[in-house]
């Protein structure tokens, strides 16, 4: 629903129709914090609403069922905030190495041993669901595939501007880079040692040197 339609209807129903909008970012907010911590599978909804003195019939009108909490928390929370920084990749001419490498510095410097510890949210979902749920792996790889082609697309325009050596292939660069920084948070958390992502980020920032036009 659009501002425009809200702002169209009565002010009880506007009301009405806010309260539940933020009930249920509520919901979906917390769900996304219980995933995290114990996976899709370890989700006991029912019990989280509870704890957010929301009952089970509340939940249920707004998710149909278990995998519907999932797909939102990947749709509505896990989707914009990873591909905050990829959808910009491309709206200035800028060297993507560069930026890439900005971008690394900052998941670097937010990186905190809890935060490690539990691991990538996305990186997650992937492994734990994408095996045995296809609604799952076609949600999750949409967010890859995104990440994937912005990567890519930006290493061309590089080419292009002269940032970006000529010989880089950009599908497999932008692959190995997305594989590399996952692959980065997976070590550290079954190392449960934040130290081991900065050393495979700052490995990653000086491979990217290695893609520059001198």
């Amino acid at each position: 629903m659009t501002c425009q339609h809200l702002h169209s209807i009565p002010t009880s129903m506007y009301l009405y129709i806010m309260k539940c909008l933020d009930t249920r970012e509520r919901i979906v907010e917390r769900m996304f914090t219980h995933i995290q911590r114990c996976g899709f599978q370890g989700l006991r909804a029912d019990k989280v609403v509870a704890d957010m003195d929301i009952t089970k019939g509340a939940l249920y009108h707004y998710f149909p069922n278990k995998q519907a909490i999932g797909l939102a928390v990947i749709d509505e929370i896990i989707a914009p905030h990873y591909l905050a920084f990829y959808l910009e990749l491309n709206r200035n001419n800028n060297s993507p190495i560069v930026q890439l490498q900005n971008h690394l510095n900052d998941l670097k410097a937010m990186a905190t041993s809890e935060n490690i510890n539990f691991g990538c949210p996305l990186n997650n979902l992937i492994q734990e669901m994408s095996p045995i749920n296809e609604n799952f792996r076609k949600h999750l790889k949409w967010v890859v595939d995104q990440m994937h082609r912005a990567t890519a697309d930006a290493l061309l325009q590089g080419k292009e501007n002269g940032f970006v050596l000529h010989s880089v292939d950009t599908d497999a660069v932008a692959h190995f880079f997305l594989a590399s920084l996952e692959g980065s948070y997976g070590m550290a958390k079954v190392h449960q040692n934040v130290e081991i992502f900065h050393a495979s980020i700052d490995t990653l920032i000086l491979m990217l040197d290695k893609l520059r036009k001198n």
